[in-house]
């Protein structure tokens, strides 16, 4: 099995040199490691491109820095990574994080000698706190393998599991053969992960996948950075800029239980962001009255103050 690791940068200049370093440093070096430059205005493609020079230097087999000719978002510089890695199993890093020391070493053990077609990872966060998963939250989501594995006999109803994150912190490996002809949705920057792994894993159940060729690693192989300027984390001044979930758009004539069980759990989530981050009333009452009937749809309630905005 060889791993490609794709990287999305986007003026990540003073991290990306720390996440390539993490690579850098795996008791199992990747097979391919593919940095998609989108268009970056400072000097992080530089960085980049020395990064990927002292990786070759070590015995990575391929290294490649793909800059995009205009500025496309996240899911746009994750599709061209993904169709030009060329590793039978494929791996995300956010260009502000960094990988445990065996994380490539897990990623490949575990896909291999239990079978595994995906795999969810473990992270922890720059919060104190904060990690993920909460097995006692999510002691009804998982059947034990063996140490940390886990297997995940309903991924995509554990998918809709409110302490359960399929995406976060790019926290996903998969063979690359299972992904088939999905893309993350483009343009888009709202559970834009979630929504791409969410479908990769129905595609493992429906062409016959059995539950334990889907696992959870309950290890934090991944330092997830939690910046302010984040595209999920920053406060928003215009309800406007809020975009819809793609999978609320995608499964909203879905009769599927878990399709709708996801939405649910996507949407609250979102209703929940834009309460909290919109700057007043007036904003909050505007969201509630563009998007209520689709909320409601997925059977989420709005604040009792703007269920008539």
């Amino acid at each position: 099995m060889s791993l490609s690791v794709v990287i999305p940068l986007y003026n990540r200049e003073d991290y990306v040199e720390e996440a390539l370093a993490s690579l850098a440093s795996q008791t199992h070096l990747p097979h391919e490691v593919i940095v998609v430059d989108d268009a970056s205005t400072d000097d992080g493609a530089r960085v980049a491109q020395a990064g990927l020079d002292h990786l070759a230097a070590l015995g990575v087999a391929r290294t490649e820095l793909l800059r995009l000719p205009t500025n496309g978002g996240p899911s746009a510089a994750r599709n061209r990574g993904l169709e030009r890695a060329s590793g039978t199993v494929l791996a995300f890093l956010d260009a502000d994080d960094r990988w445990r020391d065996d994380c490539c070493r897990e990623i490949l053990r575990c896909l291999h000698g239990y079978g595994l077609d995906l795999l969810v990872l473990g992270f922890v966060t720059s919060r104190p706190g904060d990690y993920f998963p909460d097995l006692v939250a999510l002691q009804d989501q998982v059947v034990p393998l063996e140490g940390a594995l886990h297997r995940l006999p309903r991924v995509t109803a554990s998918a809709s599991h409110p302490d359960f994150f399929m995406g976060r912190a790019s926290n996903v490996a998969v063979r690359r053969s299972v992904i088939g002809n999905e893309r993350f949705a483009e343009g888009r920057h709202v559970n834009e992960n979630i929504d791409f792994w969410y479908r990769v894993a129905k595609g493992v159940i429906k062409g016959g996948g059995t539950p334990a060729r889907v696992g959870l690693l309950a290890e934090p192989l991944i330092r997830y950075r939690i910046l302010a300027d984040s595209l999920s984390h920053r406060r928003c001044d215009d309800w406007r800029q809020l975009q819809v979930p793609p999978s609320l758009e995608r499964f909203r004539a879905s009769g599927d239980v878990e399709d709708r069980q996801l939405c649910r759990t996507l949407g609250q989530r979102w209703l929940t962001f834009a309460m909290d981050s919109l700057p007043d009333d007036a904003q909050r009452a505007a969201f509630c009255g563009a998007h209520g009937a689709l909320l409601s749809h997925f059977d989420i309630d709005l604040p009792l103050l703007w269920r008539a905005a």
